[in-house]
């Protein structure tokens, strides 16, 4: 039997994901995904090479295996940051299209954060909040107080950040972009902080030995002091992935700038944010 399946694939920045889903009476399950901790650019704005472009068609052929696995009837595809600011992205879509016949398409920073908010309020049920999605290229943050009030896509990219190599100056650099939001300037009262991507993530796990589903302020101040300083394969023993040990410590400025700017001292975390809105959307459940 052919179930009606979706599988939705996120070509982030910093790392390639795919997950099939399926509806149930209120929300979508998970069957099954894949993974990659591969960076479509390393630098904002660089073209994609002729390395990355085979290695990303090649995760598309791992992409049908698993939709036909799962008994998929639909795959959505879609490409953020790196996608967005890469000017040969088009040679990448027609080889992904020739190989596999999936049509892997860009989309708006305005289209991520509102994607991310439409998932937050679904997964955590609240009705006053500001969503925030880090990703390596860019981040996107969202106000809901019971419909969706504004969006903003931040040119904040961790790999940028972590060439400069200086915490003083990226926390800087990071506040100077977050004043250009409008929301510390007005009273967050009744407001709670949702978070997700996979800078959150590790930090959950680092912070607590598992995923728990809220982090504070002095939590990720306090991983960052310990890792600021630590070199890349000193943090990787520590516990940190191999594909985010160079850029996690900026992520976690990040997280920290926000929580300041907003005047939180606990985020929320949600998963899988943006591959869940593009299956809730399908099967029309939001």
């Amino acid at each position: 039997m052919v179930h009606d399946n979706i599988t939705v694939v996120d070509i982030g920045s910093g790392s390639m994901k795919a997950s099939v889903f399926t509806c149930t009476q209120n929300s979508v399950a998970p069957l099954g995904g894949i993974s990659r901790g591969f960076r479509l650019c390393s630098q904002m704005g660089a073209n994609i090479s002729d390395n990355k472009i085979k290695v990303t068609t090649g995760f598309f052929e791992e992409v049908l295996a698993l939709a036909y696995e799962h008994h998929s009837t639909k795959i959505i595809a879609v490409a953020t940051q790196a996608a967005r600011k890469a000017a040969n992205f088009s040679r990448l879509q027609k080889k992904i299209f020739k190989k596999t016949g999936i049509n892997l398409h860009v989309i708006s920073g305005t289209e991520e954060a509102t994607l991310t908010a439409k998932s937050a309020r679904h997964l955590t049920e609240l009705e006053k909040f500001i969503s925030f999605d880090i990703g390596c290229g860019s981040v996107e943050v969202a106000e809901f107080d019971k419909v969706l009030q504004n969006t903003w896509s931040l040119p904040i990219s961790t790999l940028d950040l972590a060439k400069v190599h200086n915490t003083e100056t990226t926390q800087e650099a990071i506040k100077n972009i977050l004043n250009t939001l409008p929301v510390h300037t007005r009273n967050m009262v009744g407001y709670e902080l949702v978070g997700s991507g996979g800078t959150l993530k590790i930090a959950s796990i680092l912070i607590n030995g598992k995923t728990r589903n809220f982090i504070t302020h002095d939590e990720v101040r306090s991983l960052f002091n310990i890792l600021k300083d630590k070199t890349k394969e000193e943090r990787i023993a520590y516990g940190v992935s191999k594909s985010r040990a160079d850029i996690l410590p900026f992520g976690l400025l990040i997280i920290s700038q926000i929580m300041q700017h907003v005047g939180k001292d606990k985020v929320f975390l949600t998963s899988g944010s943006l591959r869940i809105s593009l299956a809730l959307e399908y099967f029309r459940m939001i």
